[in-house]
């Protein structure tokens, strides 16, 4: 099935995912670094950490804020509200979700 056809929830759970592998990789990387027990390049987790870097820089100012906000950095729920009208920010959330796993899964 193709992201564009996938709901919603289905979006955002596969990015919640992905956020949540995100820090269990940067934390292996910071262990295996402090310990120095392996060379980087044979790190998986520094590749995993580069994919989501890279999908992260591909999106614009408006669709990393509300990728940063909603999946990474969860300041505080509704942070949305003073920005967006419901309709505008779910619209919006979903462009940067497709945007964001398009580019991850190249």
């Amino acid at each position: 099935m193709s992201l564009v056809k996938k709901s919603f929830k289905e979006l955002s759970e596969m990015v919640e995912e992905i956020a949540d592998r995100f820090f269990s990789a940067k934390q292996a990387y910071y262990i295996a670094k402090q310990g120095e027990l392996v060379a980087e390049s044979d790190l998986p987790c520094l590749f995993y950490i580069h994919k989501v870097e890279k999908a992260y820089q591909s999106l614009d100012e408006r669709e990393k804020n509300l990728i940063n906000n909603e999946f990474f950095f969860q300041n505080y729920q509704f942070w949305w509200t003073s920005l967006y009208s419901k309709t505008s920010f779910y619209r919006f959330k979903r462009k940067a979700m497709l945007k964001f796993l398009e580019v991850f899964y190249q």
